[in-house]
């Protein structure tokens, strides 16, 4: 079983927002895209003025951090999370907001919500962390709880996602195995539960022109060690030379309903 899949190595991953702020800083200072991924997904959303949404692995709350000023207010927001050092950091984040969320501390794979109680579910980067029987048992679960014209919004990466960076330095380690929901495969397992399933792709790429930032991003993910800080260091140096190092993301979302 990958990291990425196993209990107790996700809980020590994110006892807290601190590994996943470390991956975030990456993107947010070296991105080309117009906007985040967070205001991007939000714009994937198509909910009525009043929408009852559960947010699942909502991490530190940065999808609603990020858009709080475009929260309708009639909608009723619960932002969960498995870890609840991450429920913790999230109401944290989101205590200043100017509304109202419930908070719960929840796993995908039996989710505590009557049958037909929510209008969107939203799972980011969330089902690739499940084996494929928790996955299934998760996205049954997803549908249990959506009413029946509901729609879950689920965001992943391609397995060919920064492979620049992992190319760079596979002497020191790999990319966690994240591919059991990806883009390239979603799609077929969305539609064991639903009848319309549509892929929505992010335009991104990362120019990044400090090295820093990348080997912090690498020693928050399970399989890369601090002792070869230094070595990676000096491999992303060679990379940006006296420019840059383009990188290129394979980011997206599942839209499915019915």
């Amino acid at each position: 079983m990958d990291a990425w899949q196993d209990d107790d190595a996700l809980a020590d991953q994110y006892a807290d927002a601190s590994n996943l702020a470390a991956r975030q800083v990456l993107h947010a200072r070296f991105s080309t895209a117009d906007r985040s991924p967070h205001e991007w997904l939000f714009d994937q959303f198509d909910l009525p003025v009043d929408a009852v949404v559960l947010s699942l692995g909502s991490g530190h709350g940065a999808l609603w951090t990020a858009n709080a000023d475009r929260i309708a207010a009639g909608w009723d927001v619960t932002v969960t999370d498995n870890s609840a050092g991450m429920m913790m950091d999230a109401m944290e984040a989101l205590e200043d907001v100017g509304r109202e969320f419930d908070f719960d501390s929840v796993d995908a794979r039996n989710i505590p919500y009557p049958d037909d109680t929510f209008d969107a579910v939203t799972a980011h980067f969330v089902l690739s962390h499940l084996t494929d029987a928790d996955r299934e048992q998760a996205l049954s679960e997803i549908r249990r709880v959506l009413k029946p014209d509901g729609t879950l919004y689920a965001a992943t990466t391609g397995t060919d996602d920064l492979a620049a960076v992992f190319d760079a330095v596979a002497e020191f380690g790999s990319r966690p195995a994240d591919d059991g929901f990806a883009l390239e495969n979603g799609e077929a397992q969305l539609r064991e539960q639903f009848a319309s399933v549509e892929r929505q792709g992010f335009e991104d790429e990362l120019e990044i022109t400090k090295s820093e930032p990348l080997v912090a991003y690498l020693l928050s993910l399970p399989g890369f060690d601090g002792a070869d800080a230094f070595e990676l260091e000096k491999k992303f140096h060679e990379k940006i030379g006296e420019d840059r190092f383009v990188v290129e993301r394979s980011v997206g979302v599942f839209v499915a309903s019915g």
